[in-house]
């Protein structure tokens, strides 16, 4: 799993709050906002050590 707070896990911790924040302004609902969130950043932890971290430019 992730460890320390540089890193993968660094940036889950750091942008969770903002894609949450996100989703409820855009849908309203908290608790859906929250299991989505959390759903992603599990997909995150297990996929990103092994595989890297997406290039967030080649995504726009």
């Amino acid at each position: 799993m992730l460890r320390g707070t540089d890193g993968t896990e660094g940036l889950l911790r750091r942008h969770a709050p903002q894609v949450l924040g996100a989703l409820v302004r855009r849908y309203g609902h908290f608790a859906t906002a929250e299991d989505a969130v959390q759903e992603a950043l599990l997909a995150a932890a297990r996929q990103w050590p092994d595989q890297g971290v997406p290039d967030i430019r080649a995504a726009g």
